[in-house]
C-alpha cells in the first residue's frame, strides 16, 4: 500500500489543495436532497446510493467536474468515491505490495478523494460484497476478499484508492452554496465505460433534466438525456 501512495505523489499538492476547498469555503450551490435547518440542526435525507455531481459552478483543483458516488451520509457525516478521476496506475503495479499475490491484470486504479484510506473495488459479486451500495452493486474492502476480487477479475467494476470525507453537518452545508447536484446512481453511471462521451458532462445534463422535470411535474423523463 505504501508503494500505491508513492505512485500518487505527484498529486499530493492537488489533493492538499482539494481537501482545503472542500470544507465549502469556495463551493457554491443549491440543495435539493437536504433538508431545511431545523431547531438549529440539519436534518439530513440520506444522499447513500446517489451521484454526488460537481455543478458547473464548482471552481476547486480536485472537485472540479468530477462524479462522486456516495456510499454513506448520516448526521454523523458524508463519505463517497470519485468515479472519474483515472490513475496511470494499474492494479498489477501495486498487486506485490497490496496483495500476498502479484497479478498482471492492467486494470487503471481510480483515485476517490483527498482523503487517504484503503484500497476498495466497487463490482457486482454478491457473494464477495461488503456493503451494498445500490441493488446490484457493491463495494470490497477487506485484503482476503479483494485477492479474491482480483484473481477474477470481474466486469464490471472499478478499483479506487483513498476516498472522498464529509464531517457533520459539511456537506449539508456545501449545498449552501450551489455546489452540487445529485442524481439517483445507476450501473450505467457508475462503471461508465465509453471514452467518447464524458460522464460528468452527461450527469449533469441528466440531474439538469431530472430537476426541470420535478419542477414542471413531467413524469416520463429518459433516464438517458441523450435521448431527448
Amino acid at each position: 500500500m505504501l508503494r500505491l501512495i508513492n505512485l500518487l505523489k505527484p498529486l499530493d499538492r492537488c489533493l492538499y489543495l482539494a481537501t482545503m476547498s472542500s470544507s465549502g469555503h469556495d463551493s457554491k450551490g443549491s440543495g435539493r436532497h437536504i433538508e431545511s435547518k431545523q431547531k438549529g440542526a440539519l436534518a439530513v435525507r440520506s444522499l447513500k446510493g446517489y451521484l454526488l455531481i460537481a455543478s458547473p459552478e464548482l471552481e476547486s483543483p480536485f472537485f472540479s467536474r468530477t462524479v462522486i458516488l456516495m456510499l454513506s451520509h448520516n448526521e454523523a457525516g458524508a463519505m463517497g468515491i470519485v468515479l472519474n478521476r483515472p490513475t496511470e496506475v494499474t492494479v498489477a503495479d501495486i498487486a506485490g505490495d497490496a496483495f500476498q499475490d502479484t497479478t498482471n491484470w492492467q486494470k487503471l486504479v481510480y483515485l476517490g478523494g483527498p482523503v487517504q484510506g484503503p484500497l476498495m473495488m466497487v463490482h457486482t459479486i454478491d457473494e464477495l460484497a461488503e456493503q451494498t451500495v445500490i441493488p446490484g452493486v457493491s463495494t470490497t474492502m477487506g485484503v482476503e476478499a479483494l485477492e479474491v476480487l482480483v484473481r477474477r477479475r470481474p466486469e464490471p467494476s472499478r478499483v479506487v484508492a483513498n476516498y472522498a470525507g464529509w464531517g457533520a453537518g459539511q456537506l449539508e452545508g456545501e449545498f449552501d452554496w450551489a455546489s452540487w447536484l445529485t442524481l439517483p446512481a445507476s450501473l450505467d453511471y457508475i462503471f461508465w465505460d465509453d471514452p467518447s462521451v464524458d460522464l460528468w458532462e452527461t450527469v449533469v445534463k441528466a440531474a439538469q433534466t431530472s430537476t426541470l422535470a420535478s419542477f414542471l411535474k413531467v413524469r416520463q423523463v429518459p433516464s438517458d438525456p441523450r435521448l431527448n
